[in-house]
């Protein structure tokens, strides 16, 4: 008796669960695979993507917080260049400037002029904000927690040494 459930075990079960085995492993790589390589594609390509999209609507933001510069002009030669921005009418353009150096103190009063600039946005029906910043990095870091649950916000950074050009450094917040 006991020879026979060893002999029907070792000839009939043993294949027939190395078979299963193999099958399921099949399904299970196919599913680690697209975990992560093909999340990681993924999100490579929503980022691309978002990058090449200027939006349904979008508008410029401007926030100037250099008191010894002047980024306007800079800023609107590298938006006639461009495809997507050379579109966007004036109304859609808002600008945040200090003409003297930022300090601590400021900074509510500076984060309350850029979300009054938020909410003009909001009633025009935005989608987009195509942010161009230059100023201090801590503002930089509030501005962008302000604009967290709101619009896609793309970020530019000026590249110097390049004649007044600016790189679209992708959305300020990545997908979920």
């Amino acid at each position: 008796m006991l020879d026979a459930l060893h002999d029907f075990t070792m000839n009939v079960l043993d294949p027939i669960g190395i078979w299963l085995g193999l099958v399921l492993a099949v399904p299970v790589f196919w599913t680690w695979w697209d975990v992560v390589i093909g999340r990681r594609r993924r999100r490579q390509r929503w980022f691309d993507q978002v990058r090449r999209e200027p939006g349904q609507r979008p508008a410029i933001l401007l926030v100037d917080l250099k008191s010894n510069m002047d980024i306007r002009v800079q800023v609107e030669n590298f938006r006639m260049g461009e495809e997507g921005l050379k579109d966007i009418p004036e109304e859609r353009i808002a600008r945040v400037f200090r003409d003297k150096p930022l300090t601590p103190e400021a900074i509510p009063e500076l984060l309350y002029e850029v979300r009054d600039r938020s909410a003009e946005f909001m009633r025009q029906g935005i989608d987009t904000i195509h942010l161009f910043y230059a100023g201090p990095l801590a503002p930089m870091a509030m501005i962008g927690a302000s604009f967290g649950n709101g619009f896609r916000v793309l970020v530019y950074q000026h590249q110097p040494g390049s004649g007044g050009r600016y790189e679209n450094w992708g959305p300020l917040k990545p997908p979920q």
